[in-house]
């Protein structure tokens, strides 16, 4: 999984799936970094999320051959909808409603937004998707965000919603996970109880 390059945006904006702004040329810098990584991998398909960001990211990382052959667009990989927190920075959703800003970093939903729940279970069924679809051992790469990103590997560890800030998800970097038996176990029981 590579989580798409640093934004024009500001640091600690929460831009969710309604604020889709470019890379930055440090978020360029970074995708051309991962791109030493992924020129060394097989990899079979490469999914991307339908936002901006994350599809210049892809077309700075994926090389060439593999992004014309294998390259495909999931909407179910954009970042989570913020609803009225989006583009906003912690302390302006604190100043709206503290008690709704506390529920939604616990994982409820922001106002006119979808839940964390929401965003998992369409995330990690996309996953299971390209899981069932790969050649065994073969190589997939996910190019998303820090929300679909993180509740992969959350999911993949047995961990809730609620557990999900512990994990660091940094602009530009690969993340990975095993796709052992008890890990698509543990994302077919969150896909079937949310």
């Amino acid at each position: 999984m590579l989580r798409h390059g640093v934004t024009t945006y500001p640091p600690g904006t929460y831009l969710g799936s309604r604020t889709d702004p470019p890379l930055s040329p440090q978020g360029e810098r970074q995708a051309l970094e991962a791109r030493g990584t992924l020129d060394r991998l097989d990899l079979s398909v490469v999914v991307v999320s339908p936002l901006r960001r994350a599809m210049q990211t892809a077309s700075l990382a994926v090389p060439p051959a593999v992004a014309q052959a294998r390259r495909r667009v999931d909407g179910r990989l954009q970042e989570q909808d913020l609803g009225d927190y989006s583009g906003l920075t912690w302390e302006e959703i604190k100043r709206l409603d503290r008690e709704a800003a506390r529920a939604w970093r616990g994982g409820a939903a922001a106002p006119g937004g979808e839940s964390a729940g929401q965003m998992w279970r369409r995330t990690i069924e996309a996953a299971l998707e390209i899981a069932t679809g790969l050649p065994g051992g073969a190589d997939a790469l996910i190019v998303s965000h820090s929300g679909p990103i993180r509740a992969l590997l959350a999911g993949a560890r047995g961990l809730t919603p609620a557990d999900v800030r512990r994990i660091r998800v940094p602009h530009g970097r690969l993340r990975s996970v095993r796709l052992t038996p008890s890990v698509l176990r543990r994302w077919q029981e969150i896909v079937a109880r949310t």
